[in-house]
């Protein structure tokens, strides 16, 4: 077992077997914020300093998915335990209506949800004429976090859309990452019914637009595979790495999931794929652990949520403008500068391709032109 490895598992012991003393509700109001999700802080400060600085000092470069376990944030920074080593089953949905949901919202009921189903709209706005995005968030959230609702907001005052949010949330809440992430493929399937369903009403798949976040980024994949990879456009946000291999693309987001797939990664080599693994693949500051402003980002969940921020901001800019580049070292060599250039984000252009790299300001606005 690697040094730091050792470290680690002590470090989560001694978490499991400390006394609570002294709660301290905090929340991230911009991306689960909705939920409340309570982050309990103990009054064992040294301790908690002392831990925190074992993880804040273990070498990212070592492949996440050699380890027995890592921290693995939410996208509200609550840290939860991810046994690494544990077998992935693959469960299926007992009830799929009930423990996934779809939640319509157009320009005639933007801040009124309507219930859909699969085989049913239930009388909503829904109009199959229209392009349509899925927003799915990641592990430990649900569908109407901060970040979904700040996107679906965003999204219906630049087009006239239909936006449907997926909530997964009873199979994405874990604890465990290690269930929540065996629920990735049943869920993107049944996403894909929803989509098969919508195309029989007359809506093309060519008009769907799938969003994902972490884990949720893998369901967008898996959602693709299930209509056989002609979806319109997938875009996964910071595509969560472990228990995922790069190696085996029918087990992950994949470039063959849709018709367009751009990724954004900006935790990676640590919670996200360092590997591209779209036609366009982004790096913003080259897509390293602890981006600007994250400071130590232990846990790295401030630099995974930045995907989250960089992608909001673009629904309305296209000055994430990124140059093509073989990896991080010679973009920071200054050697990639003069290659081709593209628009990261919402605006991307479909026919982009190939890995980009930008750099970011360390707060919002994030863009630099």
């Amino acid at each position: 077992m690697h040094e730091s490895d050792k470290k680690l598992k002590y470090f989560g012991y001694l978490m499991l077997v400390v006394t609570y003393k002294t709660p301290v509700s905090i929340t991230n109001s911009l991306i689960c914020g909705s939920m409340m999700y309570e982050m309990r802080l103990y009054s064992l400060f040294g301790l908690l300093a002392a831990s925190l600085a074992v993880v804040s000092a273990a070498p990212r470069s070592l492949d996440v998915n050699e380890r027995e376990w890592i921290i693995y944030p939410s996208a509200d920074s609550t840290a939860h335990l991810a046994l690494l080593q544990s077998a992935v089953t693959k469960p299926v949905l007992d009830n799929p209506d009930e423990q996934i949901t779809f939640y319509l919202f157009t320009r005639n009921n933007r801040n009124t949800p309507q219930q859909i189903w699969v085989s049913n709209l239930n009388d909503a706005f829904f109009d199959p004429t229209k392009p349509t995005k899925f927003l799915v968030h990641g592990f430990g959230c649900n569908g109407f976090s901060a970040w979904v609702v700040d996107y679906k907001n965003k999204l219906l005052d630049l087009e006239d859309c239909n936006v449907i949010i997926v909530d997964w949330s009873g199979p994405a809440e874990g604890p465990q990452y290690n269930q929540a992430r065996a629920y990735v493929q049943p869920t993107g399937g049944y996403v894909g019914k929803m989509y098969t369903y919508l195309d029989d009403l007359g809506h093309s798949l060519t008009n769907s637009h799938c969003i994902g976040f972490s884990l949720g980024a893998h369901v967008c994949g898996f959602s693709g595979k299930y209509v056989g990879g002609v979806l319109g456009r997938v875009t996964g946000l910071d595509p969560a790495l472990p228990l995922f291999d790069y190696d085996s693309p029918e087990s992950r987001l994949a470039v063959t999931d849709a018709n367009y797939v751009d990724v954004i990664h900006t935790s990676a080599g640590w919670l996200s794929f360092e590997e591209p693994l779209g036609h366009a693949d982004f790096y913003p500051n080259g897509g390293i652990s602890v981006q600007p402003g994250c400071g130590t980002d232990a846990t790295g969940a401030c630099s995974q949520a930045r995907a989250i921020e960089l992608f909001a901001e673009s629904i309305t800019s296209d000055s994430f403008i990124a140059f093509k580049c073989d990896d991080g070292n010679n973009f920071q060599n200054g050697r990639c500068y003069d290659n081709e250039k593209a628009v990261m984000g919402y605006l991307s252009r479909s026919s982009t391709r190939g890995s980009f790299f930008f750099i970011t300001a360390d707060s919002s606005p994030f863009a630099l032109g």
